[in-house]
């Protein structure tokens, strides 16, 4: 009985810890975790290659795009469709704005002057093999993938260290 309990418990642990939270094929959320010591506006485009295409005001009051400073979102990126359905071929464009920069200067200022304090660039492939979770700064695990500034700009706490 014991070690049923103790399975059933580590089973439950696991999928707690998991970020994908929809069936295998089928996403419409991407898990995005800040580990910075400021919070953090998230937006996407389709509209790759062009950098400047964000959108509306990241700071719309109820759009949800805020990740606040060592928590996560998992509202904040997400499709109508399925990600699989929308990026076959395309990549995907992950925008991060410094939440104080967007209250010091405005949406207008920011977006005008490209104030983005990251990008990644994101293909259903790398989606899968960082199982839908994104953070900023960069993890380990990130690497690899396509961004500006590149991998290593950033220190733990979300400052730039080159």
């Amino acid at each position: 009985m014991k070690n049923k309990f103790l399975i059933i418990v580590s089973l439950l642990s696991l999928t707690a810890f998991t970020c994908t939270r929809e069936s295998d094929d089928k996403h419409h959320f991407i898990h995005f975790y800040n580990s910075a010591d400021y919070d953090i506006f998230v937006h996407q485009s389709y509209d790759y290659p062009d950098t400047s295409s964000y959108g509306g005001d990241v700071t719309t009051p109820g759009w949800n795009l805020k990740v606040e400073s060592h928590h996560s979102n998992n509202d904040a990126i997400w499709s109508r469709g399925t990600y699989e359905s929308q990026l076959r071929e395309d990549t995907l464009i992950i925008f991060v704005f410094n939440a104080d920069t967007l209250s010091t200067y405005g949406w207008n200022y920011v977006k005008d002057h490209n104030m983005v304090t990251q990008r990644y660039y994101l293909s259903l492939s790398d989606l899968y093999n960082l199982k839908w979770c994104l953070s900023f700064p960069p993890t380990e695990d990130m690497r690899d993938i396509k961004m500006w500034p590149p991998y290593g700009t950033y220190g733990h706490n979300g400052y730039r260290i080159n």
